[in-house]
């Protein structure tokens, strides 16, 4: 009975739909032809895809949403592989909701529609054959009569003003029916039992002068009828929301609040549609951008970042080679070989006022090499400085010297010449005093740096 409840709860609101019910037909008839099956209880069966249902009914909609039917249906029951058959008629009187209009089929598809319906009758069973129960009265003189109760759903498809194709797929049980369909058995499962599927396609005509019937009417939303005063104040509302949301110049912002009219094409606004500058096209106002005049990226608040560590170029030492914010863009030099740079600067060594390596230093540039060879990425300043002992150009000549045998040592080892650079600094760049021999001993060196584009 829940079926039931269902479509009585739905008439309240199918019966208040705001469509002018005088502009539509209401009345309609229909055929049907199909098959049955599910049937139970059964001693045998029968076969689905035999044409043994028919059936034919009268409608009228009392709007486009809710309506009642008649209906009469025959079917007739050949059982597979027995000598008897069964004969059913079932007449029902159903309410009909218009399932379609309220899921807005109209508006998506206008030519399909759905059809819920539910409700109760009489039916009449009764057989051909001739079998006894206990040796008494035999079954076929007993008709079966019991009350019906149906529900299905009932698919559309408009052919034109008048015509419209339809299957229907309907569920029945009764209530106290004393025989099983084939009447070869009494039924003792209880008060409501026996089961049918009917599954049928046909065809309903629609009767009246007006242009169009119930089914394919829409359902008008938020007013009465096309005369409404709702309806005038809805539009004149609508054209009032409209002139507000106008936006002449297409800037995104609405005319009622756009506080820059004329805004050129293309240009970025802001909330209250006056164009932000943005004079490097980068997407960043220019204030907020660190760079106007260049085109960056937000990482670099809109500076160029060429490496894409998050460091702009402008304070990025190592502007070609990503690194670390916290080591101004360059990446971190390992502890090995800050040891392995920090010897060499300690172990080479040359003969006394002359560019010439002692062998002793020769160990410490294998190290550099080999480092050098593992670090691809790595480029090497090498640097060299004197005391100040003697005159400033010859001391300026032996630093580049010295530092040039250096680079052409590790060249000769395998490592690219692109990624040495040698220069000389003389006695210009003293770590210590020279007033010591110690000090001076200190400002003799050469210094290897690993650098980064």
């Amino acid at each position: 009975m829940k079926i039931y409840h269902l479509l009585l709860a739905c008439l309240p609101f199918t019966l208040n739909a705001q469509t002018d019910v005088k502009s539509m037909n209401k009345w309609s008839l229909g055929a049907s032809i199909g098959a049955h099956d599910g049937m139970a209880p059964s001693v045998a069966p029968t076969r689905l895809y035999q044409i043994h249902h028919y059936g034919v009914h009268a409608r009228y909609m009392f709007t486009n949403r809710a309506g009642i039917r008649l209906g009469v249906n025959y079917d007739f029951l050949d059982f597979i592989d027995r000598p008897y058959n069964s004969y059913y008629v079932r007449t029902s009187l159903e309410g009909v909701v218009n399932a379609g209009d309220m899921l807005h089929f109209p508006q998506v598809m206008p030519r399909i529609g759905l059809l819920v319906h539910g409700g109760f009758g009489f039916s009449s069973l009764w057989s051909d054959n001739t079998p006894r129960v206990a040796n008494t009265e035999s079954l076929s003189k007993r008709a079966d009569g019991m009350i019906n109760f149906t529900f299905g759903v009932t698919p559309q498809l408009k052919l034109n003003e008048k015509w419209s194709l339809n299957g229907d797929l309907s569920f029945i049980f009764h209530a106290r029916q004393n025989n099983t369909f084939d009447m070869q058995r009494v039924n003792k499962n209880g008060a409501i039992d026996g089961y049918m599927l009917n599954l049928s396609v046909g065809v309903s005509y629609y009767l009246g002068k007006n242009k169009t019937h119930a089914d394919w009417t829409p359902t008008i939303y938020g007013a009465a009828g096309p005369d409404s005063k709702e309806l005038d104040q809805m539009k004149a509302e609508l054209a009032a929301l409209k002139e507000q949301a106008r936006d002449d110049d297409k800037d995104g912002v609405p005319n009622s609040i756009d506080q820059e009219a004329n805004t050129p094409a293309g240009s970025f606004v802001d909330s209250k549609g006056v164009a932000i500058k943005d004079s490097d096209a980068d997407g960043i106002a220019d204030s907020y951008d660190a760079c106007p005049d260049v085109k960056g990226v937000y990482s670099a608040n809109g500076c160029p970042d060429s490496d894409k560590d998050g460091v702009a170029d402008k304070d990025d030492e190592c502007p070609q080679t990503a690194g670390l914010a916290s080591n101004k863009g360059c990446p971190v030099v390992e502890k090995a070989v800050q040891e392995v740079m920090a010897k060499a600067l300690r172990g080479v060594q040359f003969e006394t006022s002359k560019s010439t390596l002692l062998k002793s230093s020769l160990p410490v540039l294998d190290e550099v090499v080999r480092v050098m060879k593992q670090n691809p990425d790595y480029r090497l300043d090498i640097l060299g400085h004197t005391d100040n002992v003697g005159e400033d150009n010859q001391n300026l000549v032996l630093s580049q010297e010295r530092a040039q045998v250096v680079a052409t040592y590790l060249i000769s080892k395998g490592v690219e010449s692109a990624r040495i650079h040698a220069k000389g600094f003389g006695e210009s760049q003293p770590k210590t005093t020279n007033d010591t021999p110690e000090g001076q001993a200190i400002n003799r060196r050469v210094e290897f740096n690993v650098v980064f584009d």
